[in-house]
């Protein structure tokens, strides 16, 4: 018998391209078949992790007194649109020729948790290899399947995998359900999502904090003879006037035509160095910023460059690239001479050893993301994929050209006796700036121009001004404010190089801050407004509720630490679940020992109040009820009564006034129609009717199904 390998790749768009590379393969019901090897795929996440009713059926209902929920083995159980799927997995699997396995999942975190809870699930005892890639082009994959990891390199990876996927679900679950049932409203917590929702709550609550301080600067204008430039007025380390009567008194000795000297003036050449390579949040952010694009648009079309085999993996949080993969930027770059950029390569020495971009010791599961030695065919990419591209392609150019330089001035003027500041800059030599076109997004000013001048030059005060200013609050997040924050777990970092050291200790993964925005957008916590990422109601009185600890940057970037260490070996899954369990108990704890707060209900939803425990009563679905249902109140308004719908003014002035107004064309169980009242009788609806007729009855007195309370 001819023993097979089975590959199972993560989605069936890389099985087939895999088949392509390798050849041979015909198309199956769900797989491919090859002489020595079948290959199938997932469609993502085929396993998740079972819901506390799979456990037991008494967690099915949402009880605060059931948690905390902390499984002591976590159930695995299929996902129901891919249950199809999962069975060709189950019977390729289970064929006595199939004597080994290759994890042919993303390489990432993710990946191995896809294939490792499939084979899990499946009770699956035989041998796997990992297929490691880090691009899609054709050599890559053949030298990745010439170089297999075993399962035990990879091992580590899984762990961390499955500690982050039991965290987010002991945190998720109690946390959510605890929450949901002391407030009496939905709420959803998640170990990443709530502190990240933190961060723009507290953000917006500083803007609605902040008062602004008016401030004055005095600006002035000088001419020369080839010219004009501008100064701001200062004395030692004062460039502002808190009062403006202040300004007001230097303005009334300074006259346009005055002489003024330059007493001061120092020219130095300063550099700008290239960027870093990307890494996804880098790439995110850039796509926020200058192509309007979501972290999540970004995501799926840098995926979707990568499974056409145009840049490498993307999910990474490296900036640089090994020493192995810097030999290959030559046969990279030629990618581009069909390119916009095919002018930079004329003449470029095509040698990149700096630290700044090429270290093995800051490389592990992949690279920074770079483009393949493939040409892009630039007439399919839409225009959003041609720009993504681009913008790596510029990066890694970048790389291999000059920094900038900036001729940077500084001069001081001197008129009657009051000093006057001017700061310049202009590109002196762009260098890799070039590669930015002044057309597009990401262009550099070039500075304002200086006129030729020498200190002692004699100058005119041709215009002076009082400038009104006050202080600004601080700015709402966009998106790519949000990465870099959640990157530096809420730290302000604008040094790449403490960012570098911060590296792995921020809020979620590249992998996964993405879908971290998308869900606070879906569960309704946050809205987009244009560029910007403003906190709803809802989500301000979540984080409002919530334990410092579930909504601390600080403590989930410890945690995200911790899975990195689990990830390279240096810590276990044990203690930090641990953690998790310990906390997520002492939330719980605490939230029993309170009362349950009973939902707060807006006074626009209000009718007003109910006849027998005097809550408030609401519009539902069947008419107006009593909004303490659950605690057995049964009073109830029905909107439909004896044929005749119920407005809400008409419940509204049964309640306030004991009694309707009345109400016409009622129509009896016998056909026979009516004119009646609405009236309130012991917490009852009766009806009255005209004093003429002298008949007062309970609506029970009709039997038709409306008039049943």
């Amino acid at each position: 018998m001819l023993l097979l390998t089975l590959l199972i790749t993560e989605k069936p768009s890389v099985a087939l391209d895999i088949a392509k590379i390798l050849g041979g393969y015909q198309q199956r019901n769900g797989y491919l078949e090859g002489n020595d090897m079948l290959i199938t795929w997932a469609l993502g996440h085929l396993i998740e992790l079972a819901m506390p009713g799979d456990y037991d059926v008494k967690f099915k209902k949402w009880a605060v007194q059931s948690l905390p929920i902390l499984p002591d083995q976590f159930m695995l159980v299929p996902k129901n649109p891919t249950k199809k799927q999962l069975n060709t997995i189950k019977k390729l699997v289970s064929r006595p020729d199939v004597n080994r396995l290759i994890n042919g999942c993303d390489a990432g975190r993710e990946g191995e948790l896809i294939f490792r809870y499939i084979i899990q699930y499946l009770d699956c005892r035989k041998p796997y290899d990992r297929l490691w890639l880090s691009e899609t082009t054709p050599q890559a994959v053949r030298n990745a399947f010439n170089n297999l990891r075993s399962s035990g390199e990879v091992d580590n990876l899984a762990r961390a995998a499955i500690s982050r996927s039991q965290a987010d679900w002991i945190i998720g679950i109690n946390a959510s359900r605890a929450y949901t049932c002391q407030y009496a409203e939905k709420m959803t917590v998640g170990r990443v999502q709530t502190p990240t929702l933190a961060l723009i709550v507290n953000r917006e609550q500083a803007i609605n904090d902040f008062v602004p301080v008016p401030y004055y600067e005095l600006h002035a204008k000088f001419s020369v003879n080839d010219g004009s430039y501008r100064g701001v007025w200062f004395r030692n380390k004062q460039d502002r006037f808190n009062n403006r009567g202040d300004p007001e008194e230097v303005l009334a000795r300074l006259v346009p035509g005055m002489k003024g000297i330059i007493s001061r003036l120092e020219q130095k050449v300063v550099q700008k160095l290239p960027p870093r390579l990307y890494n996804l949040t880098d790439l995110q952010k850039d796509a926020n910023k200058l192509l309007g694009l979501t972290a999540e648009q970004t995501l799926n079309i840098a995926q979707k460059l990568y499974e056409s085999k145009l840049i490498t993996y993307p999910r990474t949080d490296s900036r640089h690239i090994s020493s192995t993969l810097a030999a290959t930027l030559p046969e990279r770059l030629n990618a581009l001479r069909n390119t916009d950029l095919a002018g930079f390569l004329l003449g470029l020495q095509l040698n990149l050893t700096s630290k700044r971009y090429v270290d093995d010791n800051k490389v592990s599961d992949h690279t920074a993301i770079i483009i393949t030695s493939i040409a892009p065919n630039i007439a399919i990419l839409n225009d959003n994929e041609r720009q993504v591209y681009m913008l790596v392609a510029r990066r890694v150019l970048g790389a291999f050209l000059s920094s900038a330089e900036y001729l940077q001035t500084l001069m001081v003027t001197v008129v009657s006796g009051e000093t006057f500041l001017t700061k310049i800059k202009v590109v002196a030599n762009p260098g890799w700036l070039a590669l930015w076109p002044k057309t597009e997004a990401g262009a550099e000013d070039p500075g304002e121009q200086m006129p030729d001048l020498s200190e002692g030059d004699e100058v005119v005060l041709t215009d002076v001004s009082i400038k009104d200013n006050e202080t600004q609050p601080p700015k709402r997040f966009t998106e790519a404010d949000l990465l870099s924050a959640m990157e530096n777990a809420g730290r302000a970092m604008d040094d790449e190089n403490l960012r570098e050291v911060m590296r792995g200790k921020g809020l979620g993964t590249p992998a996964t801050r993405a879908e971290t925005i998308e869900r606070l957008v879906a569960v309704g916590y946050v809205n987009r407004q244009k560029k910007v990422l403003l906190p709803t109601d809802k989500g301000k009185r979540l984080i409002e509720l919530v334990d410092p600890r579930l909504k601390s940057p600080e403590m989930t970037a410890e945690w995200e630490q911790s899975l990195l260490s689990i990830e390279q070996g240096r810590y276990h899954s044990k203690p930090f679940l641990d953690e998790i369990k310990n906390i997520t108990m002492g939330i719980v704890s605490e939230l029993k020992s309170q009362e349950p707060v009973p939902k707060s209900i807006p006074e626009q939803f209000i009718l007003g109040l109910c006849p027998l425990c005097g809550k408030p009563v609401i519009q539902n679905r069947n008419g107006y009820g009593c909004s303490a249902w659950r605690e057995g109140c049964k009073f109830m308004i029905w909107k439909d009564i004896s044929g005749k719908v119920i407005s809400q003014a008409a419940a509204r002035r049964l309640l306030e006034k004991g009694r309707s107004d009345l109400i016409r064309g009622f129509k009896s169980k016998q056909g026979k129609v009516f004119d009646a009242y609405l009236q309130l009788k012991d917490g009852k609806v009766v009806f009255g009717f005209p004093e003429k007729m002298g008949i007062e009855r309970s609506r029970n007195d009709d039997k038709s199904k409306a008039g049943r309370l």
